[in-house]
């Protein structure tokens, strides 16, 4: 159960995170903006890192409770109650893990809302403008709409990453599968391959049983998705 609930704060809050990020970094690079490639290049990046090398910065460089870039950071606005608090702690622990996760991830689907927000018909932004519409309204009521589509594969490719999220709690935990980071993929592998390796704690069954739950979870989304994000529904 607590694996499940993770699971759901990821897919939820990790979800509306990255992806109205990512939405506003791919409209904004769409813009006539100068450095345009080097914005580009350095938002993706984080993406091709290995996950062992940028939860290795995170944990190393970042949440580091002596010199850290947090710990600096805010003794340096000499916000002290913040300073001192522990990133990598059970308390913290998993929002701590989530928002880098996330900042690896957003580069990736940003590059996924640009493909789309580039293959808008650029006759439509003018007819608008001709009409009236400022940048705003023209992203409102033409290029958001017309995102559907992308909206959907998103869902559908970010369902489908937290299902098998399994590295970066690996990575963050120190002693084994830990409640506060424990996702569904986390205590498959612990049911299937016993705790620490012990052949007495196997249990393939119940492992199967949790790899059919993030089946039909994923197919469920799916499904709704489907139902609910319609692009027949747009008039050109």
């Amino acid at each position: 159960r607590r694996s499940l609930i993770n699971m759901g704060k990821i897919w939820l809050l990790g979800g509306a995170v990255i992806l109205l990020i990512s939405l506003l970094f791919a409209v904004f690079l769409t813009r006539e903006i100068r450095w345009k490639r080097f914005f580009k290049t350095v938002i993706y990046l984080p993406y091709i890192i290995s996950a062992v090398a940028l939860s290795a910065m995170w944990l190393q460089y970042v949440y580091n409770t002596q010199y850290g870039l947090l710990k600096k950071f805010f003794s340096l606005l000499h916000l002290e109650s913040l300073a001192s608090i522990q990133w990598t702690d059970a308390d913290h622990k998993f929002m701590s893990m989530l928002a880098a996760y996330c900042f690896g991830m957003i580069g990736y689907y940003m590059m996924i809302w640009y493909s789309g927000i580039t293959r808008i018909n650029t006759e439509l932004m003018d007819a608008a403008r001709i009409d009236g519409a400022n940048r705003f309204q023209a992203d409102r009521y033409i290029t958001f709409p017309l995102l559907k589509g992308i909206l959907k594969t998103i869902l559908t490719m970010w369902t489908i990453s937290v299902a098998g999220f399994f590295t970066w709690p690996q990575l963050f935990s120190t002693n084994g599968a830990e409640v506060s980071t424990i996702t569904p993929t986390v205590y498959m592998y612990s049911l299937i391959y016993g705790v620490g390796g012990n052949v007495d704690d196997r249990q393939a069954g119940m492992g199967a049983a949790v790899g059919m739950v993030l089946s039909i979870c994923v197919v469920l989304v799916f499904l709704l998705c489907n139902k609910l994000i319609r692009e027949e529904d747009l008039e050109l």
